[in-house]
């Protein structure tokens, strides 16, 4: 990936671009970022946990796709097999390089190395009149949208830290006994026992602040473990048998 330049008319008037399909390109990301607004949808498919920025210190939510660090075992392949699709995963080769917190104005950049971009395969970014098309305004809408719902989810994190519901568990898990054993560090819960000594009023703020379905989403996505752990094994055994032939 390039650095992103700003978009405009003059340099990329001619570009067209295609919708994302490949994800391979986050093969070696066993830890996906997401945002709170897709939690109820991900938690179907994905352990969400959060992992702590080492920089800031902020609490990050995410979905895991992997147990070994480096490896994403949902995008080896050219195939995406889950039913949805992470926001980030869309956004590229747009990003936002300045978001106004108190408005919608942003400035958008582009990467203009990206493989999704064409001056003859794609949805044409601009008019000949130098206006955006109806498409690129919706990819800078969705762009700006899932911007803002990261920032909203960081804040929320913050939040959920402060009340020391977060907690640090390493997850040990295993497949079968012969299997590989996989212990998984960094990854951040809800602290259950310390969610139900809230008080009646901290309870109560949760509520209002709407978080309870995201931590019940959370929670219950954890059961997802078992569907990568196996997934793993399966990993294991193809790579084993690759090894003999």
């Amino acid at each position: 990936m390039s650095e992103p330049v700003l978009l405009n008319f003059e340099k990329h008037g001619k570009l067209c671009l295609s919708e994302p399909k490949d994800f391979t390109s986050h093969k070696a990301e066993n830890f996906v970022p997401v945002v709170f607004q897709e939690f109820y949808k991900l938690a179907t498919e994905f352990p969400l946990v959060f992992i702590r920025n080492k920089k800031t210190g902020d609490f990050v939510p995410g979905a895991m796709m992997g147990l070994n660090k480096g490896v994403n075992l949902y995008c080896q392949t050219l195939e995406w097999q889950p039913v949805f699709i992470p926001a980030s995963f869309t956004l590229a080769p747009l990003s936002v390089s300045r978001l106004d917190p108190d408005s919608n104005e942003a400035d958008i950049a582009i990467d203009e190395q990206s493989p999704l971009l064409s001056e003859t395969v794609g949805e044409p970014l601009y008019r000949s009149d130098g206006l955006p098309t109806d498409y690129l305004n919706k990819r800078i809408d969705h762009v700006v949208r899932v911007t803002q719902q990261s920032v909203q989810s960081t804040a929320l994190c913050r939040y959920l830290a402060e009340k020391r519901l977060l907690t640090s568990r390493p997850l040990k898990l295993q497949h079968t006994e012969s299997s590989p054993k996989y212990e998984v560090e960094g990854m951040y819960m809800i602290d259950e026992d310390a969610l139900e000594k809230l008080s009646n009023d901290e309870f109560q703020e949760l509520r209002e602040r709407g978080l309870l379905p995201l931590i019940y989403s959370h929670l219950t996505s954890l059961q997802q473990l078992g569907r990568l752990t196996h997934l793993q094994h399966a990993a294991d055994l193809a790579k084993a048998t690759s090894k003999v032939t």
